[in-house]
């Protein structure tokens, strides 16, 4: 599958409408800021193209289906599955979500390097309070009847990147979404994804430096069951990554 992930406040249901024309089989709104932690890092980090760093987390669940409508509404014919990625400092800000009905896929963000976002303790932080990670996916699937999915960050100093993937297989999680993030080098490190490949049954979704067909083939040769693409749909044309 093809997956247009979440970033920079830009994936709302009008930037994303579109990629339902163009191959483009999961697309994720967010990050979304849930709690009120997030919600104030998200005005730290706050610039003027990142507007998912205002959104208020009291009405969140709203927000997120008005966003679903207007993808939903754009173009009836595209069955694909809508995704909403999540930042949270502790688990119980997910009950936020858990009337929610319309999202095919809760993502819990643990990907996000943002620093007032990771200073909070969110995002990429999660991989070392993993108590609270744990804890957040067994509420979130122990909570929704939607399909799960976790994004994290590899090569995060000081975190055993397989370790956490061994973890978390052992909670009915659908898809991991990993940033192969490979630090000093302006590709995805593949060699991790065909790590993880061999450790887990999860559904694989690469992502990190996905901005040519060739880059999506390579994920995908070296064991990523889907490829996610962020920065190279700022264009608004995936079609020849996606072909």
């Amino acid at each position: 599958m093809n997956v247009l992930a979440a970033m920079a406040g830009i994936t709302d249901g009008e930037f994303c409408k579109k990629f339902t024309k163009q191959n483009v089989d999961i697309i994720t709104l967010g990050g979304y800021n849930i709690d009120l932690e997030t919600f104030k890092a998200g005005l730290e980090n706050s610039v003027e193209d990142r507007q998912e760093f205002i959104t208020c987390p009291h009405h969140l669940s709203e927000d997120i289906d008005e966003q679903i409508e207007i993808i939903r509404k754009y173009n009836p014919q595209w069955k694909g599955l809508i995704s909403a990625n999540l930042r949270a400092v502790k688990s119980e800000s997910f009950n936020a979500i858990y009337k929610n009905k319309n999202i095919d896929i809760i993502e819990i963000n643990a990907h996000c390097r943002q620093p007032a976002t990771v200073k909070a303790g969110a995002g990429q932080a999660l991989l070392k309070k993993t108590d609270v990670l744990y804890d957040s996916i067994d509420k979130v699937t122990s909570n929704m009847d939607c399909d799960v999915s976790v994004k994290i960050r590899a090569n995060v100093e000081g975190v055993d990147t397989l370790d956490i993937v061994e973890n978390i297989e052992s909670y009915p999680v659908k898809y991991l979404h990993v940033d192969a993030f490979n630090p000093g080098v302006e590709e995805a490190d593949y060699d991790m994804i065909n790590k993880i490949a061999s450790k887990t049954s999860m559904h694989i979704i690469g992502n990190n430096c996905i901005t040519t067909h060739e880059a999506y083939q390579k994920m995908l040769d070296n064991g990523a069951d889907s490829v996610s693409v962020a920065r190279a749909a700022l264009d608004g044309d995936l079609t020849n990554i996606f072909k």
